[in-house]
């Protein structure tokens, strides 16, 4: 693997990569004191990073000369975002507050105009919505942990912590998994969308099902049709990570990248562990760019890492990056 370049920042979850503006966009750490939290960006604008081999030359950018730039100061303790289907909006779990509902919203990435697309289910608020994807055909599948009331800015949980999809055209949303999993947390769809893979987070049994604590903070992969947006059948163990959690995935080039406390962790196209990228920070969520998703971008809470080529030696061996 090429040297990594660091770009000092808040940058928390996201991350999300627009090539039209040449833009790394990721929300930054939750200000628990004035419960706020900010949409922000690394502006490469003139660095011209749309070719694979200007893409390597990233990493002698000297990452004082690439700006951060706020594009929302203030959106609701929002946590993880996506690209809409279209490209033009970003798709925000917006945590909420004490008093402010936690909402999947949309905003224009243009216009910066936001309107709220889903704010319940089954007349009963959400507890802190933390991680959306959108199928190509416009499903959106999105996790409900309930880390807001645990952390002091929500309050008490009405819905168990759940995986919701909602099929694209159609108004009904549907809980597909309250009997499987404790902590929903991170997802992501395989290239031919047949599976969602899905984190579980949590291992205290503070919630009232009857889940096998054994199994949290794991990586599992559930069935899922492409066409209808339906979850079907039991969840597949896949890897259980070292040390952390398993938070932000990515599935590119047939593989399966999952970030944990201790680095990245690679899986195949079935989710079977094979490598590990251990990373000396902590490791929250990352976005494959490079015409073949060869590279990567890291948030790792007080900056963005760039990684480059990790298909290149990613893939032969264990890798230790400092």
């Amino acid at each position: 693997m090429k040297t990594s370049i660091f770009f000092p920042a808040n940058a928390h979850e996201g991350c999300v990569w627009v090539a039209a503006q040449q833009r790394l966009y990721f929300t930054t750490l939750p200000d628990l004191d004035n419960n706020r939290v900010a949409l922000r960006h690394l502006d490469f604008a003139g660095q011209e990073l749309r070719s694979e081999e200007n893409w390597s030359e990233l990493i002698n950018i000297d990452p004082t000369t690439v700006s951060v730039e706020t594009f929302l100061g203030n959106i609701n303790m929002a946590n993880s975002f996506c690209l809409s289907a279209d490209g033009g909006h970003f798709l925000v779990c917006e945590q909420g507050a004490e008093r402010q509902l936690s909402v999947l919203s949309r905003i224009d990435i243009f216009t910066k105009k936001r309107e709220v697309l889903i704010d319940n289910y089954l007349d009963q608020p959400f507890n802190s919505l933390n991680k959306v994807i959108v199928s190509r055909l416009g499903h959106l599948i999105f996790t409900d942990p309930d880390y807001g009331f645990r952390q002091g800015f929500r309050p008490p949980p009405e819905l168990e912590p759940a995986l919701y999809v909602r099929p694209t055209g159609q108004d009904e949303i549907f809980q597909a998994n309250e009997e499987y999993f404790e902590m929903p947390h991170g997802i992501v769809l395989s290239s031919d969308e047949r599976s969602l893979f899905v984190t579980d987070t949590s291992s205290d049994g503070q919630h009232d099902d009857e889940v096998d604590l054994d199994r949290c903070q794991d990586v599992y992969r559930l069935p899922f049709d492409p066409q209808n947006g339906i979850i079907k059948g039991k969840p597949k163990h896949c890897f259980r990570v070292d040390q952390g959690v398993p938070d932000g995935m990515v599935f590119v080039n047939n593989h399966l990248l999952v970030c944990a406390g201790d680095g990245i962790y690679i899986g195949d196209e079935n989710g079977e562990f094979l490598r590990k990228i251990e990373m000396n920070k902590s490791p929250v969520n990352l976005d494959a760019v490079g015409p073949q998703g060869e590279h990567l971008f890291v948030t790792v809470d007080d900056g963005v890492v760039f990684l480059p080529d990790w298909i290149e030696t990613g893939l032969d061996r264990e890798m230790t990056l400092n």
